[in-house]
């Protein structure tokens, strides 16, 4: 009876723990992603080192520096001279928040209808709305401007807001973000009389506030940086942007490389602030979303 008893029982086999695999695979991510980190960061660094230097204008190092050998923001003081520095601030952050905030309302509200409304052609019509997204904006930059020429609105504010109020992209992601949202949360407000204007600000707002903050600075990045449109709608001076401005002083100084090159930090580093303070809700969000059917 031993003998059979002991035969009939399965020897259990350990399995060995792959710490040394999981070691070194976390090491080869890790470097890999160091070295991406690395090419990412350093012609920033190089472009604001020599921003910082006044040799620059005169002669560039062969060997690329990242420690200027006379730091000071000469340059700085030569880009903002003959420029109004706030006046293109100014507008820039007028424009920019005028459509973020609109850009925001617009989506939401389109995401809501297409996620959670019950209207005939609703499918087709999500798929002709995100069909803009194929449409390079060069392409409809030409029909756009005679458009806003028509309305008599093109060297204003308004040629510069009202294009980038509503977007395929935002919709497309506050309307995955919203499918998400349990029916019977909206139906349970629904039979308490609550309007679908109260839903939407006081429930599906509240649970979209990570794609919100997403779409926020992805319409910053966008927005900030743009030059080819508001050269096309604007004339007057008063109406530059902050990176419409510098990108026309860098060209008229371009043969001094340092005054040059501040003109670009001075552009992009709100940005990137802006970036570094919300980028853990561009990818949670966009993650999330891209889960959800």
């Amino acid at each position: 009876m031993n003998a059979i008893a002991k035969d009939s029982v399965t020897p259990v086999t350990r399995r060995k723990p792959r710490l040394r695999s999981d070691w070194r695979s976390q090491a080869a991510i890790t470097v890999v992603l160091v070295l991406g980190a690395v090419v990412m960061l350093l012609p920033f660094l190089w472009m604001l080192a020599t921003s910082l230097s006044r040799q620059a204008n005169v002669a560039m190092p062969r060997v690329p520096t990242l420690i200027p050998e006379d730091p000071s923001f000469f340059n700085y003081f030569i880009a903002s001279a003959n420029l109004p520095i706030v006046r293109l601030y100014l507008n820039s952050l007028f424009i920019v928040g005028t459509t973020t905030v609109g850009y925001l309302l617009f989506s939401a509200m389109a995401g809501y209808a297409f996620a959670k409304g019950r209207f005939p052609g609703k499918t087709v019509l999500f798929v002709l709305f995100l069909a803009t997204l194929f449409i390079p904006f060069e392409t409809r930059m030409i029909p756009l401007y005679l458009f806003i020429r028509d309305l008599h609105i093109n060297n204003t504010y308004w040629a510069l807001i009202l294009p980038f109020l509503a977007g395929g992209f935002g919709t497309f992601l506050m309307r995955q973000t919203i499918a998400g949202i349990p029916d019977d949360l909206i139906d349970a407000a629904r039979i308490d009389g609550a309007s679908e204007f109260r839903i939407f600000i006081s429930i599906v707002l509240p649970l979209c506030k990570p794609t919100l903050a997403t779409l926020a600075i992805i319409n910053v990045i966008w927005r900030w940086n743009d030059v080819l449109w508001p050269l096309l709608v604007t004339s007057s001076r008063d109406l530059q942007t902050v990176t419409q401005g510098l990108a026309l002083a860098g060209r008229s100084q371009g043969i001094y490389t340092g005054v040059a090159l501040a003109t670009a930090v001075m552009a992009i580093v709100p940005v990137i602030f802006a970036y570094l303070i919300l980028q853990r809700y561009v990818i949670r969000s966009v993650v999330s979303s891209g889960i959800k059917g």
